[in-house]
């Protein structure tokens, strides 16, 4: 059976948006309040951990495809300046990458270890309190940032009769 490179990613993307349908209605939907072990003020959903593993599976994947496309970009355009249509598409990948990469790491020095208080546990482990902060902080900034694009191109791009 020969893979039409064409539909191949809407249906990844049909396959992902209906596992996880299907996951988080299990999780809200079934056993959602079940009360917890230790303290029955908490909840325990019964698919807590299969959602948690999903999003895990989900998080290395995207690490991996995005591994695996940096090598494989890198191996197609090796030969220098890469200009597609009068694009620098070379230099612009680059600068994402690098800004991401800066933003990440930036996020991180900058975000708060101050413990927190869990389901009634402290909580203070700073490598992970820093590495929470700096996923949420980095998720704001690249939302404002695809946002600003998006008004910026709109505004941009209006055709003259």
């Amino acid at each position: 059976m020969k893979i039409d490179q064409k539909k191949l990613p809407s249906r990844v993307l049909y396959v992902l948006v209906g596992l996880i349908v299907v996951i988080f209605a299990l999780f809200w939907l079934i056993g959602y309040n079940r009360p917890f072990d230790e303290d029955g003020n908490f909840n325990a959903p019964l698919f807590t951990d299969v959602l948690l593993v999903f999003m895990m599976l989900l998080t290395v994947g995207a690490f991996a495809v995005a591994v695996w496309s940096a090598i494989r970009s890198n191996k197609v355009s090796s030969g220098g300046e890469r200009i597609v249509n009068n694009i620098p598409v070379r230099k612009i990948g680059l600068c994402v990458t690098g800004g991401t990469a800066l933003v990440l790491i930036l996020t991180f020095l900058l975000g708060s270890s101050t413990p927190m208080k869990i389901n009634g546990a402290d909580y203070t482990d700073t490598f992970w309190l820093k590495a929470s902060d700096m996923f949420v902080a980095t998720s704001l900034l690249m939302i404002v940032a695809a946002i600003a694009a998006v008004i910026y191109g709109a505004t941009k791009y209006i055709r003259k009769p």
